[in-house]
């Protein structure tokens, strides 16, 4: 009676185990491949952030270039300056790019950052009117931004997911208002301004808005609070000249080129600092999702090595009851 009482409790300890088991490979299987795809998400997350980054700089640089070709005895010293950056920022985003070479957009991303010297060249030669030179930094900066949707949509999943969106409206709207920032600063260079340019400034004002709404959405409460805490003076005193610019009034007095860059440039320093933290947030949570997959695929090992012992130590026992 006891050795039946014994290889039965035995034996219900061995089913459990054995179960676990059984089932352990392919849950094995499946930890292994999370493990993986979380850490080809911290890396996209990576190229993500170092794409932003080096858009924040080609969007410095076309703003100084468009200045620089705005006047006739227009100074270089800045905008010599800001490449310095600019070839910082892409020193650190091509090896990241180099690991993604079967991109869909990989060529095209290519091909625009291979020409930036030319184009460079042809500012300092006075080739290019200072439209012609802001749509030639525009193009650069779109193909990275085609970069960035891709990353996002290829490797961001729940929480991420949202944060990457976010992040991608909010690069959006900072390029919007670069553009912006580039177009006024050549329309109140000018002795005039007309309709069409006037329907395009207005065109990048919507867009940002709409962009930034789309952005407080997606990023959550804390950080749509510290995006509009941030903006703050910086807004209103874009609006300001915005409408002091753009008024068809001629008893409102237009603002000088000069003082709508900084103004803009304001706007958009505080919208990189808005960037910043969202690139904290998305790569932290980047970080937790790698961990939570090497900490799930370390318990199954244990529970899988120790299964396997307690089945040996149960025929083991199970010998010497029978």
């Amino acid at each position: 009676m006891q050795g039946f009482v014994s290889a039965a409790a035995l034996g219900g300890m061995a089913v459990p185990a054995a179960a676990l088991l059984v089932a352990a490979p392919p849950l094995l299987l499946d930890a292994r491949r999370m493990g993986k795809n979380s850490h080809l998400t911290l890396d996209r997350i990576g190229l993500i952030i170092a794409a932003g980054r080096l858009i924040h700089e080609l969007q410095r640089e076309r703003g100084l270039s468009v200045g620089f070709l705005s006047k006739p005895d227009g100074d270089q010293t800045a905008m010599v300056s800001q490449r310095q950056h600019t070839q910082s920022a892409l020193s650190a985003f091509m090896p990241l790019f180099k690991s993604h070479p079967a991109d869909p957009v990989h060529d095209a991303v290519s091909q625009a950052l291979n020409g930036l010297s030319a184009h460079r060249q042809g500012i300092d030669d006075h080739k290019m009117s200072p439209p012609q030179a802001a749509m030639g930094y525009s193009g650069r900066i779109g193909s990275l931004l085609d970069l960035i949707a891709l990353g996002v949509k290829n490797s961001a999943r729940g929480r991420l997911a949202r944060l990457g969106t976010a992040y991608l409206n909010l690069i959006s709207a900072k390029e919007a208002a670069g553009q912006e920032r580039a177009h006024l600063t050549g329309l109140l260079a000018a002795p005039s301004i007309e309709p069409a340019a006037r329907r395009r400034a207005h065109d990048l004002r919507e867009q940002q808005d709409m962009l930034l709404k789309l952005f407080a959405e997606g990023a959550g409460t804390d950080l749509a609070r510290f995006s509009r805490a941030s903006l703050a003076d910086s807004e209103r005193v874009v609006t300001s000249l915005r409408y002091a610019a753009l008024s068809e009034d001629a008893s409102v007095h237009r603002p000088t080129a000069p003082m709508w860059f900084e103004a803009a440039t304001r706007r958009i320093d505080a919208l990189k600092e808005v960037e910043m933290r969202l690139e904290e947030t998305m790569h932290g949570a980047a970080l937790n999702a790698q961990s939570r997959s090497r900490s799930n695929l370390r318990w199954l090992l244990i529970a899988f090595l120790g299964s396997a012992g307690l089945l040996g130590s149960i025929a083991t026992a199970a010998a010497g009851v029978w």
